[in-house]
């Protein structure tokens, strides 16, 4: 009999050693499968500082996602996150498909910069195309399994701030307080992939950033995003919702813009007019002078003689 107890007790202890490995491991493998799956996506290096996959709360918190700039742009970083939080369906961590009622990404920077005809966007929707299927060419097939998939009920993006750039040019900021897509991956019964999420959650964004200020972007950003944004294409059939005035801040500045460049103009008008009065002084001075010489004026000695 003591053996049969010695068994159990070891049983025992190997699955709860088991468990607190997968417990602690857990979070460095949504830390990987995050990092792994934004990098093939947008063809930049991704990188997450912080996760955490609450097993029993059915949370996971995240923290300082970052997505680098294209080589030969001047930002630190095409995008980044400063936190976000998911709600999952505990039952379906363990399966194929993880449900997920409810996505929050807060304060999301966005940098779009043009320099010379290319674009740190362009390189991004680009490779994005390539890898989605949107483009032309095949999506690449890289033999590895697709991994779990997901649907999200709602996701809720809040406090985006674009800075539009042309390099040695105007710049241009925008924020949009809240964006919301709702029903991600319902139109099938597999969802999507980690790698189609980060491309709708970057589509999302950047549509919305053309359909609510895209008459604001300088330097032809505008068509430029609306171009790519063709070519990656229809990601999936969602419900996209823009909340609070987006283009506030725009329009603000383009209007003391337009203010300061009034009052340049008009600074201007003042000093070419006083040029203007002195030019017709001079112009006077001129005309008095070759009247004299062509015989229109005569000097004091001729007006008294006569």
């Amino acid at each position: 009999m003591k053996w049969i107890k010695r068994i159990v007790v070891l049983v025992v202890l190997v699955v709860v050693v088991v468990g607190v490995i997968g417990y602690v491991m857990i979070d460095r493998i949504a830390k990987t499968g995050i990092q792994e799956g934004g990098t093939y996506a947008m063809g930049v290096e991704t990188k997450l500082d912080g996760i955490h996959v609450g097993l029993l709360s059915g949370k996971v918190s995240l923290d300082g996602l970052s997505v680098a700039n294209p080589e030969g742009f001047n930002a630190d970083h095409f995008m980044s996150l400063g936190d976000g939080s998911v709600e999952v369906t505990l039952g379906s961590l363990m399966g194929d498909k993880v449900e997920v009622p409810l996505l929050t990404l807060n304060h999301i920077n966005l940098s779009l910069e043009k320099d010379k005809g290319t674009a740190n966007y362009q390189v991004i929707l680009d490779h994005l195309a390539e890898v989605t299927g949107g483009s032309d060419e095949p999506a690449e097939d890289t033999g590895a399994e697709e991994g779990k998939k997901f649907v999200i009920n709602e996701l809720v993006i809040t406090d985006v701030r674009v800075k539009a750039e042309v390099i040695g040019g105007m710049s241009v900021p925008i924020t949009i307080p809240e964006i919301r897509l709702t029903d991600i991956g319902t139109e099938s019964d597999k969802g999507v992939l980690l790698k189609d999420l980060t491309g709708i959650i970057l589509t999302a964004i950047l549509t919305s950033v053309v359909e609510q200020a895209g008459d604001l972007l300088p330097g032809g950003i505008g068509e430029g995003l609306q171009g790519g944004l063709a070519a990656v294409g229809d990601l999936g059939d969602f419900g996209v919702q823009v909340v609070g005035d987006v283009t506030a801040q725009a329009s603000e500045m383009a209007g003391k813009a337009a203010e300061k460049l009034g009052e340049s103009a008009g600074q201007i008008g003042d000093k070419l007019g006083g040029a203007g009065e002195e030019a017709s002084k001079a112009a006077d001075k001129l005309t008095e002078g070759l009247g004299g010489l062509l015989g229109g004026k005569k000097d004091k000695k001729e007006a008294a003689e006569e």
